[in-house]
C-alpha cells in the first residue's frame, strides 16, 4: 500500500485539477448532512444508512466531476434525485430479501408438510402389519384368552368380562396377564429378529 501511494505523488497532476479535486471534496463535505438527513427515513435500518451515505457520496462524485454547472438545471435537484434513487434501491432490495426469505419459508414449511405425509402411509402400512399380527397371535391363543382379549378390544373392563362369562375376577386378570406375555413374545420376535 505504501508504494501505491508513493506511485499516485509522483503522477504530476495540474493545479486546475488538484483544485476542482479540492472542490469536489468540499461540496460533498457540504453535501453530507443533507444526505444524512434524507436517509433519516423509518424504511432505513441504522446499521445500514452509514453504508448507504456512502454509496451515494460515491455516485455524487463520479457525477459531479461531469456535471455541467452552466445548465439551468440546479445542482440539489441532482443531489437530491441521486439520494431518492439510491434510498428506493434499497427499500427495493430489502422488500426483495423479504419476499425471497418468505419463499424460502414457504419452501421449507411444504418440505416439512410433504415428509410427513411421506411418513403416514408408512405408518398406516406398519398398523395395518401390527393388527395382522395380533389378530393371526389372538387365534393361537386358548378359546378363554380368546373372549377375554376380544372383549378388552371392545373396551370392556375385566369385571364387566368376568360378569358375562360367569368368572372369577382373580381368573380374567391371570388370563389377561397371560395373554400379554404372550403376545409381547410374539411382537419381540417378529420386529427384533
Amino acid at each position: 500500500m505504501h508504494q501505491r501511494i508513493k506511485h499516485q505523488e509522483s503522477i504530476p497532476v495540474s493545479k486546475s485539477k488538484r483544485q476542482d479535486i479540492h472542490f469536489l471534496i468540499d461540496l460533498l463535505e457540504q453535501i453530507q448532512p443533507h444526505i444524512r438527513k434524507c436517509l433519516n427515513h423509518f424504511t432505513i435500518h441504522p446499521d445500514d444508512k452509514e453504508d448507504l451515505q456512502q454509496e451515494i457520496l460515491l455516485k455524487l462524485f463520479k457525477a459531479i466531476s461531469q456535471f455541467d454547472f452552466s445548465k439551468d438545471i440546479p445542482l440539489a435537484h441532482y443531489v437530491n434525485r441521486t439520494i431518492k434513487n439510491a434510498r428506493n434501491d434499497y427499500i427495493r432490495k430489502k422488500l426483495a430479501d423479504v419476499r425471497r426469505q418468505r419463499l424460502l419459508e414457504n419452501e421449507m414449511l411444504s418440505s416439512v408438510q410433504v415428509l410427513r405425509q411421506v411418513r403416514q402411509p408408512d405408518d398406516i402400512i406398519l398398523r395395518r402389519e401390527t393388527l395382522v399380527l395380533l389378530h393371526q397371535s389372538v387365534e393361537k391363543l386358548t378359546e378363554l384368552e380368546q373372549g377375554i382379549i376380544k372383549y378388552i378390544l371392545n373396551d370392556y373392563k375385566p369385571s364387566e368380562i368376568a360378569h358375562i362369562l360367569n368368572l372369577n375376577v382373580k381368573i380374567v386378570y391371570n388370563s389377561i396377564h397371560r395373554c400379554k406375555l404372550k403376545l409381547k413374545r410374539v411382537f419381540k420376535q417378529k420386529y427384533h429378529d
